[in-house]
């Protein structure tokens, strides 16, 4: 069993340089100024004065006077299924 020996001895590893690529390739002409979001949120919290608007609604349905909606036949035909099925069992 000499393969189970130059296992247990082990193999010397060569050397190896590499290249780290993975950090962020930030250009070096790159300034980064203070974040102006404290001064959002400041002047965001400040109470400030809403002007009034008119608006026209048109989010409801328009249906034409005309139109007559008759009774939903949905459950005529579940029943209608059921005593079909119910005949050929």
């Amino acid at each position: 069993m000499s393969f189970v020996n130059d296992i247990a001895g082990g193999v010397a590893l060569k050397s190896v340089e590499t290249l780290d690529k993975s950090a962020p390739q930030i250009d070096t002409t790159v300034k980064i100024g203070a974040n102006p979001f404290t001064n959002v949120t400041a002047e965001i919290t400040q109470p400030h004065e809403l002007k009034h608007v008119d608006t026209i609604d048109k989010s409801a349905p328009a249906i034409d006077a005309n139109v007559h909606i008759k009774e939903n036949q949905h459950n005529a035909l579940l029943q209608e299924i059921a005593a079909k099925t119910s005949f050929s069992e």
